[in-house]
């Protein structure tokens, strides 16, 4: 919750309507601590109703209250005349206020209460007067003695129960019950009238009891007294009446109709049972509750209706009740007097009742007085208007006392229904009655007329913070009170000017009205209210956040049993807090095995036809609401249809029809009628007809001689239905074949047959029983007679055999059955059996097109020796050998196949500068025929292929080195190489593309005087005489001479063992290494640094072994490459297990620590005397043993590690580096450890590994004669 206060606006024409309001007097404060000390005539705030009734047996309290400055004093009336509460005997009265109470008591003189009291409240600057109070003591009265007759009445008719109470004040309420306090049920036939009695309209058997009751309910007294039971007795109906019964008038008067006798009871005519006669007058006030009544018996049951014979029933303001009885005007309206009717109906006929209604008005306001609160010198009116029937007088009272019994003033004047006072000062504040009469009652009215000098005081407080989403209204409030009435000015953040668009209003009680707020009317906002005595101001901030808004959702479509998300995209102001809820119907939507919500999305799992309809997303901060629809429907396949019926019978043709099933939110688009036949497929559906979604019947094709069913499956846009009920069979009548066979053809499988095939008909185009095909051939062109074959239903082909090779026939093949035959088909022309082509292509030719096509002419085979279909021909080819090879290579064919009766064809994709060898056969559909003689082909040179294998095998400073392999497919004899290449640092501006020709023997080249750490491209392309070749392309960058970028150790990758670590580490970022020396040293022992292994720059983890266990050491990564070498930082690493040094240890508790102690001293001891005894010999030593006691340098053992995995040179020194002199490690130096990496590293670290003398001499051409630069092996460096 926020520390201060916040308002929002979101209404726009109500609060315009509530604010839009003028005034000619100063408004009254609503809190009342504005005016204290402002002195004010007196105003009644409270009194008791004018209609007062009360219970005798309770207290009887009649209120008074008012408010005035100084604090005003009250007097009462009774009945006009004066009447002292204080001064009355059993009356409780309370200091500062006009209220009594009546102490309430047993002795039942309450009675002489009764009366009409009047409040009258004064102080120094007038008097108010109350309304009259008519104060009534609440009777209960007893129901008198006496005695009820049981009450008989024969089945049928009709009944009215008496109550007739005893009358109270107020009138009492009537209740129906039995003995066992129970309710009398009340329906069109029993019901209970205004009166009090209980009327039946006809009576039926269950109606007989001994105990009907009437209670009545005094409510003022909370008192129920009851009648005396009631017996009603019902007696059965006489079975049968006689028309002939009835005199000669009553059958006249009654017909046939009227005289239906059903189970023995005689309907009747309605006839009302209340009111009596044909007309009532009935009177009313104005504003009062008016209730006419109609209760008619009758059988059956009467049906009462209402209408008004005068125009229209008042709208808005009648009602019906009673089961229609009773017709009810509230409240009662002068327009509403007129004739009203009431008819009772039932099938025998009607009555009806007329109400003549009276509408007279007592008085009623409609210009009451209003309060002034004025400034000094101002003017006031008062007005007082009042209307009633018959009109009402009215007169001016000034203080509770008639106008004109006042002295005259000069400023007050009284013109008609106005009082005008003008300039008024302090002291003539007074209060004013207008009082209204008629005969039907008196009203009246104060008007407060308060002459006030107050300076600016505000009831809005200051500092107020308003909080309002964009484009919705604000206002801002300014409520002060002032005499004068203050003139209020708004400004914005100092500056008034900034008011002036129309979107800003100020109303007349001061506040600020902003309609539709944008961020940019963020700020403070100072509301200045002056009068004549001073001038005041608060400030109001106003914040505008982003308003809440929902992304629209498109309209979903889901299947049944599926799941749908309904995410709810909303965006609000930030620095609100957002809550979003579903709702569906009205009711919002919580978590559920089918609703699934998280923050903003709505998951409905496992759809069905309840979830279907409108949900609505509700995203609303504190400030603002938005609220979003989504429209679900749910689809699914449709419902089989169903009720298939077959009309319209014919010997090819039936009508079927169906009901469709339901569709289920998705139009069905289509209708699929399948049948089943029980002959050929029984139990297999198949395709019929596609009909429109929007028919419910077809007209269906059908074949000869089938025994038909029918299914219908219905389609929408998920898929399609069950299949339906199948429908009745029908089987139509059998009929000659309608086809002949298709397909047919005549080809021969061997050059002396032919083979004579067609497609047998389908079984539905059968069209009859005993199906068989009729063949039919002959010679083409000999005239001989047709050759005839009858085959079964089930052959597809007929064998012709001893026919001449590859001659014409002409076929034919017709259907028939037992009814006849089919239509006559067409003859087809077919041939008998091919034999391979009998000759070959002669006369076959070539010409060069280039170094990879030729073109090759023949003359075609004779027509007579293709003997079958010339299909083609076929160029057979291969490649013999290359010229520049001698040796001949064994290659298999290569076809191109020519379709077509051609003399020529073109044989692409052949190797330059190679020799070919070709042959042209001719082709048929029995196969190829006898090849052409062969012919050799020479092609000549062409432009070789791609140079292979270019790559860079060095790269340094200012020179890169190239090399490669020739073409794989030279194409000709290879004349040279063409080498380009240009600076591509810059890809906006390339460099400037530089050329070398090379001889062909050359596969290698150094490109020098290059920019260092730059990026070249090289094209390089081989040549021939003919021209020069396809592109290959490189690139590669110079290099810095630099050092390599320091490593990074991964002390959190570090996995121990009691006698190994694995060390991890990361390249640096910057130039790269070509190898890594990795080193540790004991941590708290006194030895350097130790060298365990070289690796190449491609690992970056090693296996550090040869540990003690339990031990710390720390290690370090050095990287290498040929301009220097840098040291990570260090890490410490500590191994598994026991060892000497883990955990502190007392030594000098130790027993070996203690004999070793001992042992010490007593040595000392021994070479102190043996010193003491040398020494008193005078001081003569033996020059032998001081030079037997030298060691020999050369004999000390040397400590030579080698790096292990480290194997490209033994004496390899690092590049760049400077050579050691000697390569030993000198007596009397510590042996630093990158002093045994190889030759020339000790004068370049000290013991911590720091690196001296990096920056020192200068750097020295190295040549390929030296030994000690293996780099320039075989190279030249510039």
């Amino acid at each position: 919750m926020l520390p201060w206060r916040r308002r929002t606006l979101l209404a726009g024409a109500a609060l315009l309507a509530t604010l839009w309001v003028t005034s000619d007097s100063i408004d009254i404060p609503i809190d009342p601590t504005l005016l204290e000390n402002v002195e004010q005539p007196p105003a009644i705030t409270k009194q008791s109703p004018t209609d007062h009734y009360v219970d005798p047996l309770e207290d009887i309290l009649v209120k008074c209250e008012a408010k005035g400055t100084p604090a005003p004093s009250y007097r009462w009336t009774k009945n006009d005349k004066s009447f002292d509460p204080r001064a009355e005997v059993g009356v409780v009265t309370a200091a500062g206020s006009g209220s009594f109470t009546f102490v309430k008591n047993s002795t039942g003189h309450a009675k002489r209460h009764e009366g009409d009291y009047q409040c009258l409240v004064s102080n120094k600057l007038g008097t108010a007067v109350s309304d009259k109070i008519k104060l009534r003591i609440a009777s209960t009265p007893k129901w008198p003695k006496e005695v009820l007759d049981p009450m008989e009445v024969d089945e049928g008719n009709s009944v009215v129960l008496p109550c007739k109470p005893p009358q109270g004040v107020p009138p009492p309420k009537i209740l129906w019950m039995t003995s066992t306090l129970d309710h009398i049920g009340q329906d069109k036939r029993v019901s209970q009238g205004l009166s009090g009695d209980l009327y039946f309209s006809n009576v039926k058997p269950v109606d007989s009891r001994d105990d009907y009751i009437c209670y009545a309910q005094f409510v003022a007294s909370r008192t129920i007294i009851s009648k005396e039971p009631i017996k009603l007795k019902v007696r059965s109906p006489i079975s049968f009446v006689a028309v002939e019964t009835l005199d000669d008038a009553q059958s006249s008067s009654v017909n046939e109709t009227q005289l239906a006798v059903a189970g023995g009871l005689r309907n009747r005519l309605p006839s009302l049972l209340t009111p009596h006669g044909k007309t009532t007058r009935m009177h009313s006030l104005k504003g009062s509750t008016l209730v006419m009544e109609c209760i008619a018996e009758g059988l059956p049951t009467p049906d009462v209706r209402w209408e008004r014979v005068s125009g229209h029933m008042p709208r808005g303001r009648f009602s019906t009740g009673n089961h229609n009885k009773t017709l009810r005007l509230h409240p009662v309206e002068v327009e509403d007097s007129g004739q009203y009717k009431c008819i009772a109906s039932n099938n025998m006929g009607s009555a009806h009742h007329s109400f003549v209604v009276t509408v007279d008005a007592a008085p009623y306001w409609t210009a009451r007085p209003e309060d002034r609160i004025v400034a000094p010198g101002d003017d006031a009116v008062l007005h007082c208007v009042a209307g009633g029937k018959p009109p009402p007088e009215t007169h001016w009272l000034l203080n509770g006392k008639p106008l004109n019994e006042a002295p005259a003033e000069p400023h007050r004047t009284v013109k008609g229904d106005r009082i005008v006072l003008k300039k008024l000062v302090i002291g003539q504040s007074a209060v004013y009655q207008c009082v209204a009469s008629n005969v039907f009652g008196t009203i009246i009215a104060n008007a407060l007329v308060s002459v006030l000098a107050v300076p600016p005081k505000f009831i809005t407080k200051d500092k107020e913070e308003y909080v309002v989403v964009e484009k919705q209204p604000v206002l801002l409030d300014c409520k002060v009170f002032g005499s004068p009435k203050p003139a209020i000015r708004w400004s914005k953040d100092g500056q008034v000017n900034t008011l002036q668009d129309k979107k800003f209003k100020e109303f007349e009680n001061g506040s600020l009205y902003i309609h539709e707020a944008k961020k940019a009317d963020q700020g403070l906002y100072m509301c200045e209210a002056t009068n004549d005595l001073d001038t005041g101001t608060i400030n109001a901030k106003l914040r505008v956040r982003e308003a809440t808004h929902i992304e629209p959702f498109e309209r979903l479509r889901v299947r049944k049993d599926g799941t749908v998300e309904l995410e709810c995209r909303v965006t609000h102001d930030p620095d609100l807090e957002l809550n979003i809820y579903w709702e569906k119907d009205g009711m919002e939507l919580s978590g559920t095995n089918w609703f699934m919500t998280d923050k903003n999305t709505l998951t409905i799992n496992n759809v069905s036809e309840v979830d279907q309809g409108i949900y609505i997303c509700v995203a609303h901060t504190f400030l603002d609401l938005a609220r979003a629809e989504a429209e679900l429907t749910v689809i699914d396949k449709p419902d089989p249809p169903y009720n298939l019926k077959l009309s319209h019978h014919e010997e090819r043709g039936i009508r079927l029809s169906w009901t469709p099933g339901n569709h289920y939110n998705s139009p069905i688009s289509e209708y699929v009628v399948e049948y089943e036949e029980d002959r050929y497929k029984p139990g297999d559906w198949q395709h019929l007809a596609n009909i429109k979604g929007s028919d419910t019947s077809a007209e269906l094709m059908l074949r000869p001689y089938v025994n038909y069913q029918f299914q219908v499956i219905a389609y929408n846009e998920v898929g399609p239905s069950r299949a339906s009920l199948s429908s009745q069979r029908y089987s139509t009548p059998p009929a000659v074949p309608d086809i002949a066979p298709v397909g047919v053809t005549g080809e021969g499988s061997e050059p002396d047959n032919m083979v004579i095939a067609w497609e047998p008909l389908k079984h539905l185009d059968r069209n009859g029983p005993n199906l068989r095909y009729k063949v039919n051939w002959r010679r083409k062109g000999t005239g001989e007679p047709w050759e005839e074959a009858i085959l079964g239903a089930d052959a597809s082909r007929l064998l012709v055999n001893d026919t001449a090779t590859f001659v014409p026939y002409e076929v034919k093949v017709q259907a028939i059955n037992d009814l006849g035959e089919g239509p006559e088909p067409m003859a087809i022309v077919g041939h008998s059996g091919e034999d391979f082509p009998k000759s070959a292509p002669k006369n076959v030719k070539f010409v060069v097109v280039n170094s990879t096509v030729l073109k090759l002419t023949w003359d075609p085979i004779p027509v007579h020796d293709v003997r079958g279909h010339l299909k083609g021909y076929k160029v057979f080819y291969r490649k013999l050998r290359g010229l520049q090879e001698r040796r001949r290579r064994h290659v298999e064919w290569r076809v191109l196949v020519f379709p077509g009766d051609r003399s020529h064809a073109v044989v692409p994709g052949l190797e330059p500068f190679s020799l070919y060898e070709l042959e042209v056969k001719a082709f048929n559909g029995k196969g190829d025929g006898p090849a052409s003689h062969a012919l050799r082909v020479e092609m000549p040179e062409g432009v070789p292929g791609q140079v292979t294998n270019l790559r860079v095998p060095e790269k340094d400073f200012d020179s890169i080195t190239l090399t490669w392999d020739p073409p794989a497919h030279p194409n000709g004899i290879l004349t040279g190489y063409t080498v380009q290449y240009q600076n591509i640092n810059n890809t906006q501006n390339l460099g400037t593309l530089h050329r070398v020709e090379l001889f062909a023997n050359v596969s290698e080249l150094r490109v020098e005087y290059l920019d260092s750490y730059t990026k070249y491209k090289f094209y390089i392309a081989a040549f021939t005489s003919v021209g020069t070749g396809k592109i290959l392309t490189e690139e590669a960058v110079t290099i810095l001479e630099i050092p390599p970028a320091a490593p990074v150790l991964l002390s959190m990758n570090t996995t121990r063992g009691d006698t190994y670590a694995n060390i991890s580490w990361v390249p640096g970022v910057g130039q790269s290494a070509s190898e890594y020396l990795i080193q540790f040293r004991d941590k708290h022992g006194p030895g350097g640094w130790r060298n365990h292994s070289v690796v190449s720059s491609s690992r970056n983890h090693l296996l550090l072994d040869g540990l003690s266990p339990g031990s710390q050491y720390q290690i370090r990564v050095v990287a290498f490459n040929e301009h220097g070498h840098t040291i990570s930082s260090e890490d410490v690493i500590e191994t598994t297990g026991r060892g000497y040094r883990r955990g502190p240890l007392d030594v000098a508790t130790q027993a070996w620590f203690i004999a070793l102690m001992c042992a010490v001293v007593l040595l000392i001891m021994i070479l102190l005397i043996i010193c003491f005894i040398k020494r008193n010999k005078g001081g003569k030593y033996s020059v032998k043993d001081k030079e037997d006691a030298r060691v020999d340098p050369e004999a000390k053992p040397i400590k030579e590690e080698t790096f292990g995995e480290y194997s490209d040179n033994d004496e390899k020194p690092l590049a760049g580096s400077q050579p050691s002199l000697d390569g030993e490690v000198k007596r009397g130096e510590s042996e630093d450890s990158l002093a045994e990496y190889g030759e020339g590293v000790e004068g370049q670290f000290n013991e911590d590994g720091s690196f001296i003398g990096q920056y020192g001499g200068s750097k020295e051409k190295v040549t390929g004669s030296e030994a000690t630069s293996p780099v320039t092996d075989g190279t030249t460096v510039a």
